[in-house]
């Protein structure tokens, strides 16, 4: 009965103090109501708080979708990533046809893209987001997001595309030919037109030189001239490997 009494005198005062909204009294659109004033107001842990009371207040409530989308997005902003995922997750899987599975599965991969770490890093969350946004992709090819998530696969695209021209880059400066080809083929092949596409066919040419295959050192040089927009440094790159397979 004391502790009782002690984790409401606790509740009561933390409600006092302004963390948290109080919902005494407050009839369900009232609760919907201020969930949504706090989520406007950019004040994320308050609109989390009070969409999941509203799921558990209202278990079953036909809004319980928008509820979970919401509360994820609230998360979200607070970097709280995991809890978002699990939102989001619990949209995609739980209401796969209700009206707000295309968004929760877009923020899903939009999520996982924003805890990327540099691609001379660990890429688990952007390998996450690539498989989630092709799964948007192939579900819902109506959505009025497929603009967005057209951007947002090229964004993931170029950013495996420079790991594996860095991993690649590497093997060669290591003399591991077979290495460093896995590597830039994977670059080239795998992701599509990308911004290091030039990178690329340069540094293809670059591991046939080192293997003296002049011919193709010469192929992948002049592809990289002909098909890509070079930077001045990768100009002058590309003339001077062809100067040394002439």
């Amino acid at each position: 009965m004391i502790k009782y009494v002690l984790m409401t005198a606790l509740f009561v005062l933390v409600l006092g103090c302004g963390s948290f909204p109080s919902t005494a009294g407050m009839e369900r659109e009232q609760i919907i109501q201020l969930a949504d004033r706090y989520y406007q107001d950019s004040k994320w842990s308050q609109a989390s708080f009070l969409y999941t009371e509203l799921m558990f207040r209202y278990p079953g409530d036909m809004e319980t979708d928008f509820f979970l989308y919401r509360t994820g997005m609230a998360d979200r902003k607070q970097k709280l990533w995991a809890d978002a995922e699990f939102f989001f997750y619990r949209v995609v899987n739980e209401f796969p046809r209700g009206v707000w599975a295309d968004d929760a599965q877009f923020a899903l991969a939009e999520t996982m893209w924003m805890q990327r770490r540099d691609y001379r890093r660990d890429q688990t969350q952007v390998i996450r987001a690539r498989e989630e946004i092709v799964r948007f992709i192939d579900t819902y090819p109506a959505s009025q997001l497929m603009d967005s998530a057209d951007e947002l696969f090229i964004q993931v695209n170029d950013h495996l595309a420079m790991r594996s021209l860095f991993i690649g880059k590497f093997y060669i400066h290591r003399n591991d030919t077979d290495a460093a080809l896995l590597y830039l083929r994977d670059a080239m092949d795998s992701y599509g037109e990308t911004s290091c596409r030039g990178a690329v066919l340069i540094a293809m040419g670059d591991l046939y030189r080192s293997m003296d295959n002049r011919y193709s050192a010469r192929t992948y040089y002049n592809r990289a001239i002909e098909t890509c927009e070079l930077t001045p440094d990768e100009e002058e790159e590309v003339l001077r490997g062809l100067q040394e397979v002439q």
